[in-house]
């Protein structure tokens, strides 16, 4: 759940974890606050950065190591 206040030309985005791992979801969030910290200072000392290029580098060499890989879907019983 979300909310986003507007004030001065900047926007703040306030987050309610209602999943039930609340403990990974708020670390999750942190790092999301963290790329963005981090493409921020990095756009504004380059001005020519792929900016969505940098968040995803970002995303993937620090934050999808901490959700692991995917699960496997559980298999349908076969018919027969």
């Amino acid at each position: 759940m979300g909310k986003a206040a507007s004030h001065a030309n900047q926007t703040t985005l306030y987050l309610t974890p209602l999943h039930g791992r609340p403990d990974v979801l708020k670390r999750l969030i942190a790092n999301v606050g963290a790329a963005l910290r981090h493409v921020r200072a990095t756009a504004q000392q380059f001005k020519d950065l792929d900016r969505w290029g940098c968040l995803l580098r970002y995303i993937s060499d620090r934050i999808a190591p901490i959700i692991g890989p995917p699960r496997p879907v559980a298999g349908l019983p076969a018919a027969g």
